[in-house]
């Protein structure tokens, strides 16, 4: 059975980037998918501490929500990650996450190598500007440092103007996402 790790950076329970993340569930779970999630809004989420326990383990010494994290990625086919776009850039829950993947790479000094790599990904992006360039350096980032994971983006999903929405356009996307979900199962 195929097996999927998701990622919510939105603070908003209902808001559009947690509806299309759910398309994606529910694409996957169609397909007999085993589907985790995490909700990075949660209050119980601590920051990295620079500690580098990851350098020489295989997990991170912070004990938290996100403490199964690492063992729930090295297991996954999959990963769909999302996150409103605030200020060009992912929401600061999803920042404090991504400080938190730190122990998806080795990193000797010299050479970052990959821990986990091979995972298939999926992103949500979802902002109040109509414009699609707003984004685009915040999802770079992003795509940026899942692709040192060794991590391959199958698609990215970006709905712009929540602030007045287009809400066939954002239909269309809710097909594609819960498409992509089943398309993540192998």
């Amino acid at each position: 059975m195929s097996k999927i790790v998701v990622f919510n950076g939105s603070p908003r329970k209902n808001g559009y980037t947690a509806k299309l993340l759910e398309q994606v569930v529910k694409g996957a779970k169609a397909k007999g998918t085993e589907v985790i999630e995490f909700d990075l809004n949660d209050p119980g989420i601590r920051g990295c501490i620079g500690c580098y326990y990851c350098r020489t383990h295989a997990g991170c010494a912070v004990k938290d929500y996100l403490q199964p994290m690492c063992e729930a990625i090295k297991e996954a086919d999959a990963i769909v990650f999302g996150s409103p776009i605030y200020y060009y850039q992912i929401t600061g829950q999803a920042k404090v996450w991504l400080d938190r993947t730190f122990p998806m790479i080795e990193n000797d000094g010299h050479t970052i190598t990959p821990r986990y790599p091979g995972k298939r990904v999926i992103t949500i992006f979802a902002q109040g500007n109509s414009d699609p360039k707003v984004g685009a350096d915040g999802i770079k980032y992003i795509t940026n440092i899942f692709e040192s994971y060794g991590w391959k983006l199958e698609d990215s999903i970006q709905f712009c103007g929540t602030n007045n929405p287009n809400l066939q356009k954002f239909e269309e996307l809710s097909l594609k996402a819960f498409k992509d979900g089943e398309n993540l199962v192998r």
